[in-house]
């Protein structure tokens, strides 16, 4: 880790930082010990400059020793060394520089006099110094390992998504070929029609598979073809409307979000009634909400068909993971209307 004092600019708010307590400290020396104001600035701004210089040299002494109760005797023999010997040398050299640049006779004295006060002065600047340090230490530990923590939540809901996203090709393409079978024996051309228009949707979702996020506009004309597909098994009985916002074109949602709603429909609808299932699908912009809502006709008095209930968990599991929010999804019936409505957030970079 690279001294915190001395990468970027750290070093001017350390430096600001002595020049602050270097005139408190020369306004001390002129009010209470009687000393003119050319001497309290000499001696200030020597005494605290090589503080401040030996303050840097803290820094090793802190970074390079393994901070551990095992280890904390030595610890406390290592910071009482180096105080100890910085306060001499310190103390020392200030000695040296400043007496030759001071003439009055009464300094001398006043210099060996404060010898003690100054020694004290410099454990309380070695002890302040040296916390500080702790300090960023202990913040960089901390900003590390939330760091690493974020990158591993950001794996794991990566991997989650991957695992959600991964479903949903599998669970279609079983009701495709559960469909292309029953036709095989009873309308061949229908079925090797369906066959084809199954390779035209999975050459386009396959091309989509690394993509998180995907236009409104091209979600829709894949569900198109998904459409067309069934289309080939139910014929006229599948009827779609759609009522999309010119403003919402472009706008960005989870890569084959509304697939297992379009199945649902389609499960739910269709296979549940001999009557024409209009599907509608509507979407448009609710302030920063991207809002898509899937509608279809169903009988009330049917025996639900049983499935594993990927669909709607796989939607719902998604939008969280994405978007942090858990209320995404609001599923209604009413009036033998069944209802999916998604609010997909929009960004303003998707805006």
């Amino acid at each position: 880790m690279q001294h915190p004092f001395l990468k970027n600019r750290n070093f001017i708010p350390y430096i600001t930082t002595w020049v602050m307590i270097a005139a408190v400290f020369g306004f001390a020396l002129y009010n209470f010990y009687g000393l003119t104001w050319q001497t309290a600035l000499i001696d200030s701004l020597v005494f605290n400059a090589l503080f401040m210089g030996l303050g840097l040299a803290y820094w090793f002494n802190v970074r390079y020793s393994t901070f551990d109760k095992s280890q904390l005797i030595n610890q406390v023999i290592s910071h009482l060394a180096a105080a100890a010997i910085s306060i001499l040398v310190g103390v020392f050299l200030f000695k040296m520089i400043v007496t030759p640049m001071v003439k009055e006779e009464y300094y001398e004295t006043f210099v060996k006099d404060s010898m003690p006060l100054r020694g004290a002065l410099g454990v309380l600047y070695y002890a302040i110094v040296v916390l500080i340090y702790y300090l960023i230490l202990y913040y960089d530990d901390l900003n590390t390992k939330s760091q690493r923590q974020a990158q591993l939540e950001t794996m794991l809901k990566s991997s989650e998504l991957e695992m959600l996203k991964s479903q949903i090709n599998p669970h279609f393409i079983f009701n495709s070929l559960n469909s292309i079978s029953s036709l095989t024996m009873i309308a061949p051309d229908r079925a090797r029609e369906m066959v084809v228009k199954l390779s035209d949707f999975l050459r386009y979702s396959l091309g989509k598979e690394n993509d998180q996020m995907n236009s409104v506009e091209d979600e829709i004309n894949n569900i198109m073809l998904y459409l067309d597909i069934e289309r080939v098994r139910f014929g006229d009985r599948l009827k779609v409307e759609k009522e999309v916002a010119e403003n919402v074109k472009d706008h960005k949602l989870p890569n084959l979000i509304l697939q297992p709603l379009f199945e649902n429909a389609i499960k739910h609808g269709i296979y549940e009634s001999l009557e024409e299932i209009t599907i509608q699908l509507k979407a448009w912009k609710d302030g920063n909400l991207l809002k898509i809502q899937v509608s279809n006709e169903y009988d009330p008095n049917a025996v639900s068909r049983k499935g594993k209930g990927i669909g709607l968990k796989n939607v719902r599991e998604r939008l969280s993971l994405i978007y942090g929010v858990s209320q995404l999804v609001e599923v209604s019936k009413t009036d033998g209307i069944f209802t999916i409505r998604l609010d997909i957030p929009q960004t303003i970079a998707d805006s």
